[in-house]
């Protein structure tokens, strides 16, 4: 009987409703997501995707798959209990223009939450990742050979692919969600803060989407930085310029927050 039941219920589930997520971390990439994330999927009424990252409204043929696609990324709803819900953490669905209006056509009552990096660091982490990624067996044709600095001076006169500066322009990425979700909605946060304070963090974007922050575990993790190692030393020159082809960057962001965010972090 045992057998019958349990072969019954693989049936079913398929057709039991999903969890939309009431939370979606759309970036920023190389900002702590991952930890966010972590630490976020602790909260008993939240059940993990089948992936943090699950990329639906951020590319073009997976977005064309259609909605049932996405749901069977997503938990099953538990039968006993209320308040459940999940998340998607996806961080290139800030710099990707579509995907704002996607997410806020299928999930208009999600809280939408950005961890804004220093910009110039970001993006030597980006580059340093992809730089690491020789001989990679999934991710090798995505190898950047290219010193720091050569890359950098490359996207400077005509940005590639890679999109390594792009993807801190802030201000106008962040403005996309505000203008369609309201800016209640929309938590931006700087990466400083999550580090420092990052159970502070997590308790605002739950309450902000309903859930009980009391019942998390009494102790998140910390968020770490940096795990991958560079393989070259900071190149001062190449970091001042990318720090005045900020400026501008940084005051558009503050302007669309209304005030200022504090990026900077220990060297």
């Amino acid at each position: 009987m045992s057998g019958l039941f349990h072969l019954a219920k693989r049936l079913a589930e398929p057709l039991r409703p999903r969890l939309l997520p009431s939370i979606v971390i759309v970036g920023a990439q190389k900002a702590g997501t991952s930890a966010l994330y972590s630490m976020l999927v602790r909260h008993p009424r939240v059940i993990a995707p089948v992936e943090k990252e699950l990329t639906f409204f951020g590319n073009d043929n997976t977005y064309a798959l259609g909605m049932a696609h996405y749901r069977r990324m997503l938990p099953v709803r538990p039968l006993r209990g209320r308040g459940w819900t999940t998340l998607d953490a996806t961080p290139n669905y800030l710099y990707r223009p579509a995907a704002a209006e996607r997410i806020h056509r299928h999930l208009p009552g999600a809280v939408i939450v950005a961890v804004l990096r220093d910009p110039v660091k970001r993006a030597r982490s980006d580059w340093n990742m992809f730089h690491q990624f020789k001989g990679h067996p999934r991710y090798a044709h995505l190898y950047d050979p290219r010193p720091f600095a050569e890359a950098m001076a490359a996207e400077l006169a005509d940005p590639p692919p890679f999109g390594y500066l792009a993807r801190g322009h802030y201000g106008p990425q962040v403005e996309r969600y505000i203008r369609l979700f309201g800016r209640e909605r929309v938590l931006v946060f700087g990466y400083p803060e999550l580090k420092a304070s990052p159970e502070s963090v997590v308790r605002r974007i739950a309450e902000a989407a309903g859930l009980d922050a009391s019942l998390f575990p009494d102790r998140l993790r910390e968020v770490r930085a940096n795990v991958r190692a560079y393989g070259e030393p900071v190149d001062t020159a190449m970091e001042e310029r990318l720090r005045a082809y900020y400026a501008p960057h940084l005051r558009r962001l503050d302007e669309v927050l209304g005030g200022h965010l504090d990026l900077r972090e220990e060297r």
